[in-house]
């Protein structure tokens, strides 16, 4: 049976403490436990909150980087995660990196996350992603293009998750259900949209990139949804509040 170990549920309790549990806006009445989830990043606030907060639990696909000893993880940090993609100062990006070096090598075990690949090694992250969902459990794949950093309004996905779900789908002759999902740090908010099947796409001749663009379209669908449904959430607890 897939659990996260120990020190992921010490370091959750101690997030909590500090995170305040996110809005939920789930447009399902159930979700399947054999599914791929797709999400935004929002920095390092995205995978997270999610990892503590989502309905469900799954293995996240995480930069290869972060998943191996320390000097690689700090460099990833240091260098191209809080220079490149935040713009923070050399400093700030050196104490960061230094600490959150030291404690993403046990939460990243601790959560199992799957180590995600750009190159030809993605081939390791598809098959260990399927065994996973064989098992009847999920996954979570952040497929975000944030080399010039992260934005509220989507640019690009990789079409990774589209190569994960129809590998899944071939060897196990069924339509995984994928659901978008899409978090907001200002808002403290996420939303899970209904699910999608990949099959139908691919059989109306969508190449990977055209079905990751309507998933990214989707999710930038899902920020305006979003955003709507807190505001109509904050006016109708205000009301109650009055009355």
């Amino acid at each position: 049976m897939f659990k996260r170990g120990k020190v992921y549920a010490v370091l959750s309790s101690v997030f909590k403490v500090f995170k305040k549990k996110p809005e939920i806006i789930n447009l399902n009445e159930e979700i399947a436990n054999q599914a791929i989830f797709v999400s935004n990043h929002s920095a390092a606030s995205g995978p997270f909150t999610l990892s503590i907060y989502f309905p469900k639990l799954f293995r996240p696909w995480g930069i290869y980087h972060m998943c191996f000893g320390y000097r690689q993880r700090w460099t990833y940090l240091f260098y191209t995660f809080y220079q490149q993609k935040l713009g923070y100062k050399k400093f700030k990006s050196f104490i960061l990196a230094s600490l959150l070096g030291l404690v993403s090598g046990l939460a990243y075990r601790s959560m199992q996350v799957i180590p995600s690949y750009e190159d030809g090694r993605l081939v390791s992250t598809v098959k260990t992603s399927i065994n996973h969902l064989k098992n009847d459990y999920s996954v979570l794949v952040f497929p975000e293009d944030s080399s010039k950093g992260y934005h509220e309004i989507l640019t690009h996905y990789y079409p990774g998750f589209v190569l994960l779900a129809e590998q899944f789908n071939q060897k196990n002759q069924t339509d995984i259900p994928v659901y978008s999902v899409y978090y907001n740090k200002k808002e403290n908010a996420f939303i899970i949209d209904k699910p999608c099947f990949l099959k139908r796409l691919l059989q109306e001749g969508h190449s990977r990139e055209d079905i990751a663009r309507i998933f990214r379209d989707r999710a930038n669908e899902l920020h305006t949804i979003l955003h709507e449904k807190i505001e109509a959430l904050r006016v109708s607890r205000k009301k109650g509040n009055v009355l």
